[in-house]
């Protein structure tokens, strides 16, 4: 009898082990995330822009057009320091996970199929000078994209916090005053962090919206 408690503490001992181990959140160094946060939310702002936001400009010319996809704007390009679509793929995976960006990937430089269906058509696709898609030309831009962001965001730096982690992921939040047709709604946003071989990168969205819906809500509350 002794023996056979003696085996379930120990199998049970060792059982709660491997949950720790398991279940385990990661620590970290407060002041270094909160800095790299900062850094990465700082770079994202662009990346938000492009591909959540009006996006990269283009030139309506019909000779060089295909459909509905038009070649970018050289001084669109210039803004945002890129020529083609591996450019923004590199300066992408310098703020963002490799997972993250797999998903910004295939979700605006290839169109969306469900069902065998087309949903939605891809925002840019490379453009090449050969058949074979050895020489990059020009990036070709959707003109029916509609911008999913709705404002302009300014991000207030001084109410970073870190909160906390859960596994692998170290959490942040930041307020930050959307403004859309003159009015201002402060929005508080959750971010989080994973740590790659090649440094810390945002594993979440950073982007916020202005909406509308609450505007209608507070009204109606002030009128109660």
């Amino acid at each position: 009898m002794k023996k056979a408690i003696s085996l379930f503490v120990s199998v049970t001992l060792v059982l709660a082990s491997l949950f720790n181990l398991i279940s385990c959140d990661r620590s970290y160094d407060e002041q270094e995330v909160k800095r790299e946060a900062r850094m990465l939310i700082e770079n994202s702002i662009m990346l938000n822009e492009i591909y959540w936001g009006e996006g990269i400009a283009y030139v309506e010319n019909a000779s060089t057009s295909n459909g509905a996809y038009y070649e970018a704007s050289f001084i669109s390009l210039d803004k945002y320091g890129i020529r083609t679509l591996d450019d923004l793929k590199a300066k992408t995976r310098d703020v963002f996970s490799d997972g993250y960006c797999e998903l910004i990937f295939s979700t605006t430089m290839s169109s969306v199929v469900d069902a065998e269906e087309l949903q939605v058509y891809a925002r840019y696709y490379q453009k090449y000078t050969d058949e074979y898609m050895t020489t990059p030309d020009c990036i070709m831009v959707y003109s029916h994209a509609k911008a999913l962001i709705t404002g302009e965001a300014e991000y207030l730096y001084d109410t970073l916090e870190v909160i906390g982690s859960k596994k692998d992921t170290v959490y942040v939040t930041i307020l930050a005053n959307v403004t859309y047709d003159g009015k201002v709604q402060q929005k508080k946003i959750k971010i989080g962090l994973i740590e790659q071989n090649d440094g810390w990168r945002l594993d979440t969205p950073t982007y916020v919206s202005y909406n509308e819906k609450e505007d209608d809500y507070n009204n109606l509350q002030d009128d109660k």
